[in-house]
């Protein structure tokens, strides 16, 4: 069953509009509701059976410190020039090597690699 995926408010537009023309199924938290506290974001991930994907750091600090529920976090950490056009395709190239392997686990994706550590879940 392929992985679904639930984006972070913060996602960035053209992020979220290049997953999907990659053909990935993707609910952006942006489209449903602004203003949502982090907590909840991940409780609504979870209920949906849908991956994680954001900018923020906090969702690693909930999964591994407070132990929140999650079927999995992707974490985009793309510093330096350029503008997100260019790095949503690095975005997607990492989210479809991830597969399933992005269920369970906190991922971080930079420009070199992508990291991955699981959770208990």
């Amino acid at each position: 069953m392929p992985v679904a995926y639930y984006a972070d408010e913060d996602c960035p537009g053209p992020v979220l509009r290049a997953l999907r023309a990659a053909g990935l199924d993707v609910v952006s938290q942006r489209e449903i509701e602004r203003g949502v506290d982090d907590e909840n974001v991940l409780r609504l991930s979870a209920m949906s059976g849908r991956v994680l994907i954001t900018r923020d750091l906090g969702f690693g600090r909930l999964m591994f410190r407070d132990r929140l529920t999650a079927n999995g976090v992707i974490i985009i950490r793309l510093r330096g020039p350029g503008d997100w056009e260019r790095r949503a395709g690095r975005v997607v190239d990492a989210v479809k090597a991830l597969g399933e392997g992005a269920v369970g686990h906190v991922a971080t994706i930079d420009w070199h690699a992508t990291r991955t550590r699981p959770f208990e879940t």
